[in-house]
């Protein structure tokens, strides 16, 4: 069964507060992905080249958001992107509507009535686009530290 993506939701954990943050307005996200390096094996005698898989690469998300703001969780995304700051996302998809909660190592406690992505990372960057016949946005872009962790709906 296909999931639809009306209805997903990005939060994050605020550093600062540890407290639960969902993006408001969110119109993509892409690019969830730590692709494995290569190790090659070939030895002289082969006919092939043979490999291992190796370290992952974390890459860099982006999602999509039209910017307002006079919304707090743009305003507060701006201000992590100028800090630098490294923390906890989670992408609620659209098998359920329950919101995560934080537990007590300020990680995400995921529901088991909805599947996510939890992922770390930082924003590296967060640009504004403005046009003719649109509206002010933002494709920010996350660069992943260590693995985007599929929790599926129980």
């Amino acid at each position: 069964m296909a999931v639809k993506t009306q209805g997903s939701e990005l939060f994050f954990i605020d550093p600062a507060t540890d407290l639960v943050t969902e993006v408001g307005c969110v119109t993509t996200i892409s690019g969830l992905t730590a692709a494995r390096d290569q190790i090659e094996t070939t030895c002289l005698s082969d006919d092939a080249r043979t490999y291992e898989s190796g370290l992952a690469t974390p890459g860099a998300a982006t999602f999509g958001i039209n910017f307002d703001p006079s919304d707090a969780s743009h305003v507060r995304l701006h201000e992590l992107y100028v800090a630098g700051t490294k923390f906890e996302w989670a992408l609620g998809w659209s098998d359920g509507t329950a919101s995560p909660t934080v537990d007590t190592n300020a990680t995400f406690n995921t529901p088991a009535t909805r599947s996510f992505i939890v992922f770390n990372g930082y924003i590296s960057d967060l640009p504004f686009d403005f046009a003719l016949n649109t509206v002010v946005s933002s494709t920010v872009s996350i660069q992943l530290s260590g693995f985007p962790v599929l929790v599926p709906k129980a």
